[in-house]
């Protein structure tokens, strides 16, 4: 929450159309015209598309305010409009001028898979004690990042935030202005996520290690013991360090790890002496390693483990991210947000581990370069195992198709998108069927969930 002279001020921006009322309150950004929430403030970014063509629509959705390079036509005659030279630097601006006003500790959290759970779960730990700032969507971009500090209000205590990574110097100018005191790197595998934007793997852990580089030397990083890219950050920062996970040298450790099918996984979090059972309410043993670093975190800002433990098992399920939803007939495992070679074979485990006819609906992982058909490959011999039903949605899902095919499998499927997966879906789906449903964003599989089971039908 800011106010028009806060905006003034920091962009250096002039009012250009509408009333100049210093006092104006707005009560967030926005960027997208079509979500732009009533009261907040539209900004006209410049990138594929060009948000001056959308002002008009952001009042049309009862933005408050747009900041803009240029004044649009078609405005209301009451539109208030601020001009700038950068409408993206004006942001950054804003941004920083809100998180200046009103400093509080920050936990940032990247890795290449485990990212969204790790905040989720940080913001439910953190919640026990604290009034936390986190977005619900996966904010973790230069606009992303600066728009949730937009949403800051004072009654904020701590902000958690994720930071994504493309190319080399992103996390670093992220962490300029976030500032975190607590650092979570989750995990770097083998075959990751957007490998194809990046030149190795090893590229891609030295982005993410920018975060614990950018650590104050009074901060922590919480580093993944068990991947062994992450645990090598330990020297990097000039933080302190706290190695977290199963491994036996792990300071912050999981052990007696249960998996409760599709109610999450059960498991003991000790730490210096102490140690309490934890539940983590989503499905599959991977998501122990975010839901370690949130206890982490709670613990490093003053919460206790058992206090901690006990805000893990109310998190909200982040969306598309392995929720259970039951309908009438069938179970569905909503895994649609993205895809990723890792992301896929844990969710096949636990697709493999549930009761009932199995059906895995798999689209394309893309951005994965000259991964792309290997991997597409093990996930087809992997969804061969896991599911009595295969169908692949998209053209390199097909690769999928064929491979559990070569394997033995007999009820294989090829599809080109999610509307004829649906079709299918409908004709083959029996009572009692549980269905996972993962592929790239692109697909919109998404929809594809929703249509099977509403998303208040969560477990």
């Amino acid at each position: 929450m800011f106010t028009l002279g806060r905006l003034l001020e920091a962009s250096g921006g002039r009012v250009v159309h509408g009333r100049p009322e210093p006092e104006l309150r707005f009560s967030e950004g926005a960027f997208d015209s079509r979500i732009a929430a009533p009261g907040s403030l539209f900004f006209a970014l410049r990138d594929q598309r060009d948000g001056h063509d959308f002002v008009a629509d952001a009042f049309a959705h009862g933005v408050r305010g747009a900041v803009v390079e240029r004044l649009p036509a078609g405005l209301p005659d009451d539109a208030l409009c601020v001009e700038v030279s950068d409408a993206r630097h004006a942001l950054r601006r804003l941004a920083e001028s809100i998180r200046d006003a009103q400093p509080i500790p920050a936990v940032g959290i990247t890795g290449n898979a485990g990212k969204t759970t790790a905040k989720q779960a940080s913001a439910a730990t953190l919640g026990m004690r604290y009034r936390v700032l986190s977005p619900r969507a996966s904010y973790n971009n230069e606009i992303g990042v600066q728009l949730t500090f937009l949403a800051q209000e004072p009654s904020h205590e701590v902000a958690v935030l994720e930071l994504g990574f493309y190319v080399l110097g992103e996390i670093a100018d992220l962490c300029r202005l976030v500032r975190p005191r607590i650092g979570i790197v989750t995990m770097v595998p083998e075959r990751p996520t957007h490998f194809a934007r990046t030149p190795s793997v090893d590229a891609i852990a030295r982005g993410k290690a920018e975060l614990v580089e950018s650590l104050p030397a009074d901060g922590v990083a919480l580093l993944n013991a068990d991947d062994r890219r992450v645990r090598a950050m330990s020297s990097l920062t000039r933080a302190r360090v706290v190695l977290y996970g199963e491994a036996a040298d792990a300071q912050l450790r999981a052990t007696d790890v249960t998996e409760l099918g599709l109610d999450g996984t059960r498991f003991v979090a000790r730490y210096e002496g102490a140690s309490a059972q934890a539940t983590i309410p989503l499905p599959g043993r991977h998501l122990v390693t975010a839901a370690l670093g949130a206890l982490g975190a709670a613990m490093m800002l003053g919460v206790p483990l058992e206090e901690a433990a006990v805000g893990l098992g109310m998190l909200e399920p982040p969306a598309h991210r392995m929720a259970v939803r039951r309908a009438a007939r069938w179970t569905v495992i909503d895994d649609s947000y993205n895809a990723s070679p890792a992301a896929v074979h844990a969710a096949l485990h636990v697709l493999r581990g549930s009761g009932g006819r199995r059906v895995a609906v798999l689209g394309d992982m893309r951005e994965l370069g000259t991964l792309s058909s290997d991997a597409h490959e093990e996930v087809g011999r992997d969804a061969a195992d896991s599911a009595d039903v295969v169908i692949g949605v998209g053209e390199l899902a097909a690769t999928i198709v064929s491979s559990a095919k070569a394997v033995g499998h007999r009820d294989a499927h090829s599809v080109a998108d999610s509307a004829e997966a649906l079709v299918l879906l409908r004709r083959i789906l029996r009572p009692g069927d549980v269905v996972l449903v993962n592929g790239a964003r692109a697909l919109e599989l998404d929809k594809l969930a929703d249509a099977l089971a509403p998303a208040g039908a969560a477990a």
